[in-house]
C-alpha cells in the first residue's frame, strides 16, 4: 500500500509538473488545476512516507509568518471578498517547496524547465499573431490587439514574461546548456519582443533588471553586450511609438513634470497610499479596502483607476501596515539569502548554479517590477516566481557541491 502510493504521487508529481510548466506561460485555469494536482500529489507523499516539510527551515517559516501576517487585514475589510483575492496569493507559496521538495527526486527538472521555454514561446507567438491582425482559421480564433496579451491579461503576460527571460538567460549561459543552448536563446528573444509589444515600461525596467543583476552574479560579458543591446532597442522601439495611439512611451516621461496619464495616475496614487499608512500605520486599512479608501481622498485629483496602489510596496504599508510589510520585507530577505547560498555552494557551470542564479535574478526583476506594478498580489505572476524559485531549490546531487 505504502508504495503503491509512494510511486501514485510520484506519476502524479510528474504530471503536475510539467502541466503547471506548460500552463504558466497559457492558462490561469490550467495553472490552477496543475497546482491542484501537484497539492494531491504532496498529501499523497505525505500519507505514503509520513514526511512533513522542513519546519524549522528559514525560508518555510518565513513564508508562514508572511501568510498569517496579512490575516488581521483580512478580516478587518469591509470589502471581504476582494481581500481574499489579494490573499490568495500567498498561499501558492506553498509551490516553492512542493518544487523544491520533489521536482529532483521525480527527476523532471530539465523537462520542466524545457517545457515552461517552449510554451512560453508559443505564447509569444499568439501575441505577435494579434499584433500582425489576428487569425481566425477553422477552429482558431485570435483577436487582434494593439497591446498584445496572448492568452492572458496584458499586465499578467508583461508580469510573467520578464521573470522567465531573465531565468532563461542565465541557464543558457550553463555549460550544461550547450546542447539547448540555442533554443533557450530563441525563447528568449522571442519573451523580449512580445515584452516590448505589451508596451508595459515597468516589466521593461525589471527585465533589465533583472538581466544586470544576472550579469553581475555571472559576470558575463556576453549576456551584458546583449543586455546593452536589447536596451538599445527598447529605446528605439519607444522613441517610434512615443505617441503611439494618444499613449507617450518615453522613458523620460518617469521623471518629468509632463508625466503621461499613467504616470501621473501612479504619482497621485502613490501619494493618496503614503498618506493611509501615516494615518494607520499599524494594520492599514485592511487588505480589500484600499479602492475605497482611494476614492475617499482622490479629492479634485483624476486618475484612471484606484483598483491599487501600483506599488506593492505602498499597497502593503497601506492596507497592511507593519504587521503586514515587516513579514513581507523579512521573506525576501530569507529568499534571496537561501539562493544566494545555493549558487555559492554549487559547481560552478552546473546547471543547478544557474538555476539558483537566475531564481535570484528573477527576484530583482519581481522586486523591480513591483515599483509600478501590484505584481506580486497577481496571484498567476507570483505561481510563475514560485515555480522557479522552486526549480532552483531542487538541487540534484551530482551537481551540488554540497550534496
Amino acid at each position: 500500500m505504502v508504495n503503491a502510493l509512494n510511486a501514485a504521487s510520484t506519476r502524479l508529481f510528474q504530471f503536475a509538473f510539467l502541466a503547471l510548466a506548460l500552463f504558466i506561460p497559457f492558462s490561469i485555469a490550467g495553472e490552477n488545476i496543475a497546482i491542484g494536482f501537484s497539492v494531491l500529489a504532496w498529501l499523497l507523499w505525505l500519507a505514503a512516507t509520513r514526511q512533513w516539510p522542513r519546519l524549522a527551515h528559514p525560508l518555510f517559516i518565513a513564508s508562514v509568518v508572511l501568510t498569517l501576517s496579512a490575516l488581521p487585514s483580512l478580516f478587518m475589510s469591509e470589502e471581504r471578498h476582494r481581500a481574499f483575492v489579494d490573499w490568495e496569493s500567498y498561499w501558492q507559496l506553498l509551490i516553492v517547496f512542493m518544487v523544491g521538495a520533489h521536482i529532483a527526486r521525480v527527476g523532471v527538472r530539465e523537462r520542466s524547465c524545457a517545457v515552461l521555454f517552449a510554451s512560453a514561446a508559443a505564447s509569444c507567438g499568439v501575441a505577435f499573431i494579434q499584433r500582425a491582425g489576428g487569425l481566425h482559421l477553422g477552429p482558431v480564433h485570435i483577436g487582434a490587439e494593439h497591446r498584445v496579451s496572448s492568452t492572458m491579461f496584458t499586465m499578467t503576460l508583461a508580469g510573467i514574461l520578464c521573470q522567465l527571460a531573465v531565468f532563461g538567460s542565465a541557464v543558457a549561459l550553463s555549460p550544461r546548456a550547450a546542447r539547448f543552448r540555442v533554443w533557450i536563446a530563441i525563447a528568449v528573444v522571442m519573451m523580449f519582443a512580445a515584452l516590448l509589444l505589451t508596451m508595459t515600461r515597468g516589466a521593461w525596467i525589471a527585465v533589465f533588471a533583472g538581466l544586470i543583476a544576472v550579469c553581475v552574479l555571472l559576470r558575463s560579458r556576453v549576456l551584458a553586450l546583449a543586455t546593452v543591446l536589447a536596451i538599445a532597442v527598447m529605446f528605439l522601439y519607444t522613441h517610434h511609438y512615443r505617441n503611439d495611439q494618444g499613449r507617450t512611451l518615453a522613458v523620460d516621461t518617469f521623471a518629468t513634470e509632463q508625466a503621461d496619464r499613467n504616470v501621473a495616475t501612479r504619482l497621485v496614487l502613490w501619494d493618496i497610499s503614503w498618506k493611509m499608512f501615516l494615518d494607520h500605520p499599524l494594520l492599514g486599512v485592511g487588505m480589500g479596502d484600499y479602492s475605497r479608501e482611494a476614492e475617499k481622498r482622490l479629492a479634485e485629483r483624476h486618475v484612471r483607476t484606484t483598483v491599487d496602489s501600483h506599488n506593492i510596496y505602498l499597497q502593503i504599508l497601506a492596507t497592511r501596515g507593519l504587521v503586514g510589510f515587516i513579514p513581507f520585507v523579512a521573506y525576501w530577505v530569507v529568499l534571496v539569502m537561501t539562493l544566494w547560498k545555493l549558487a555559492r555552494r554549487a559547481v560552478k557551470g552546473s546547471l543547478a548554479r544557474h538555476y539558483a542564479i537566475g531564481a535570484l535574478g528573477a527576484t530583482a526583476a519581481v522586486l523591480v517590477g513591483a515599483l509600478t506594478e501590484n505584481n506580486i498580489d497577481d496571484a498567476e505572476v507570483f505561481a510563475a516566481f514560485m515555480f522557479l524559485a522552486g526549480l532552483a531549490l531542487a538541487q540534484l546531487p551530482a551537481e551540488s557541491a554540497a550534496a
